[in-house]
């Protein structure tokens, strides 16, 4: 293959950039690994057995891609320390799931439980659980590039704890399908995608380059939250679906089709209504304070709020953010609670009027108070399911072109210096710099978690199973449908050498995931 040497060669690299201290012990783990192994990377070790080792800071476990079932809960009760921290990582260029779908649907019934400090997990996808995906009860931990998805609340969830960096994570379609049981239903109200809500921290969680998208609640829920939380360069999409069909969900056949039958629609489907709230930034929650700063979030297409005070009483510093096409793009309308701050920020679209109406309010460069008007004309795309397209090689958020400014935008130098770095003689408003690129970037291999393009074989090679396939050339022509695929499968595309196509994946339940892919 004409990229085998720089495979290896980069594998290498990656290999020796993860940083493990001669002093520390090293376990590694597979999902064919046994409890009563040695750790080494020959013999393996189960994940569930090597949390349960005497860890001490500086110590890792090195998960080796596959597929990792349970049916209880995993907790890493183990820390670290401020210079030596306990290391829980995917082995380099492998994708470890673990899966809890035959986990009882439980409010107890966490997937993993973070209760140790001075923990980096990273690489990790962890679905279907019962309740929680994660729950973090530690501190100074750091949650870098997982994913959380169909779990039965929460993707993560935040319980207590300080100084937590969730980095570069992705958290969508997670779903409390039964809560609040048929007699009073309000199926769907608990699961957000990130949940820092109910308890009071002292030093400060951050949020940096995450996405949360098709959750059944909020994107971002503070409800109730007491201290400080940073959301930096935060994508929320899609928060509060209408329905859930719950026929392919991956929990359906553990939940039992019994209790799903009641939603039968006359198709043969299990659809769920969902009453979930449908906000992007949830900032908090009955009056108690929560003081929050976000920096270039972007808040799309969510059902009712894109930014929401939910009545905080905290202290609220909206820095260049952006928010399109939610019911109300900015929704802050307690007069009696709360100080909002809120410049370099632009709206769009919002259906319903915004509301700027905190106890206190300072307010200035936004695109409704800047002498002009935010229309669609100043973007180069409105496409939002590109926020939905593969992260780049280090997992930090893909390059876009959705609401990038076109050249002639107003927006462009509006904005006023408030620390972040910008070009031109003034930052611009909303949530990114005008890139004069941005209409023509270069495509560039992408990696997928469904798919990717093995030149050995001239096509797509199927990471998992996939209901059905689209692939699209650049004019929008679909060339090419498949279905019912299974892991392995191949789908031939050698034809269109040097052509970009565009790949739409259709999982049923699951999201659909979108990629970008040059044919060389």
């Amino acid at each position: 293959m004409y990229y085998s040497k720089f495979k290896v060669f980069f594998i290498a690299v990656v290999i020796l950039c993860y940083t493990i201290p001669v002093w520390a012990t090293t376990y590694y783990v597979s999902p064919t690994g046994l409890s009563t192994a040695s750790g080494s990377i020959t013999n393996p070790l189960t994940f569930s057995a090597a949390i349960a080792k005497s860890l001490t800071a500086g110590d890792s476990i090195i998960v080796r891609g596959g597929f990792y079932s349970f049916s209880s809960m995993q907790t890493i009760s183990k820390s670290g320390s401020s210079t030596k921290l306990l290391q829980i990582l995917a082995f380099p260029t492998e994708i470890p799931i673990l899966d809890f779908r035959n986990q009882p649907y439980n409010s107890s019934n966490q997937g993993v439980k973070l209760s140790g400090s001075y923990v980096h997990v990273k690489g990790l996808i962890i679905q279907g659980a019962g309740d929680n995906g994660m729950q973090v009860t530690g501190s100074n931990n750091i949650i870098e590039n997982c994913t959380f998805r169909w779990n039965s609340d929460s993707g993560l969830q935040m319980k207590t704890g300080s100084s937590n960096l969730i980095l570069n994570c992705d958290s969508y379609s997670n779903f409390d399908y039964q809560t609040g049981g048929t007699s009073a239903p309000d199926y769907g109200g608990n699961a957000d995608g990130f949940a820092d809500k109910q308890y009071t921290n002292t030093g400060t969680n951050t949020y940096k380059g995450c996405r949360s998208w098709a959750n059944s609640d909020d994107a971002w829920d503070s409800f109730e939250k007491i201290g400080n939380t940073v959301y930096d360069s935060c994508w929320s999409y899609a928060n509060g679906p209408a329905t859930y069909d719950m026929t392919d969900h991956i929990r359906f056949k553990t939940d039992s089709a019994s209790w799903f039958y009641q939603f039968k629609n006359t198709a043969g489907r299990y659809v769920i209504t969902n009453y979930g709230n449908g906000n992007g930034f949830k900032l908090g929650g009955n009056y108690t304070a929560n003081n929050t700063t976000l920096r270039n979030c972007v808040a799309v297409a969510d059902k009712v709020k894109g930014f929401d005070q939910n009545n905080n009483n905290g202290t609220m510093t909206l820095y260049n953010c952006t928010a399109y096409n939610n019911q109300y793009n900015y929704g802050f309308s307690n007069s009696s609670y709360g100080s909002l701050t809120i410049k370099n920020c632009a709206s769009l679209n919002s259906q319903k009027s915004n509301s700027f109406n905190t106890k206190t309010v300072t307010q200035s460069n936004n695109s409704w108070n800047a002498g002009f008007s935010c229309v669609a004309a100043d973007f180069v795309s409105l496409d939002y399911t590109q926020l939905l397209n593969n992260r780049n090689e280090d997992g930090s958020l893909p390059e876009i072109t959705f609401l990038h400014q076109v050249s002639s935008s107003g927006m462009i130098d509006k904005g006023l210096n408030l620390g972040s770095a910008f070009s031109g003689s003034a930052p611009d408003l909303g949530a990114f710099e005008y890139n004069p690129y941005a209409s023509t970037f270069s495509p560039k291999y992408e990696k997928s978690p469904l798919a990717f393009y093995s030149a050995l074989v001239g096509g797509l090679v199927m990471k998992e199973d996939i209901r059905t396939i689209y692939i699209y050339n650049v004019l929008g022509e679909k060339i090419l449908e498949a279905s019912n695929l299974v892991a392995n499968s191949i789908i031939p595309i050698a034809d269109r050498h040097g052509s970009v196509v565009f790949v739409v994946f259709d999982q049923g339940l699951k999201q659909s995931h979108a990629q970008k892919i040059l044919i060389k």
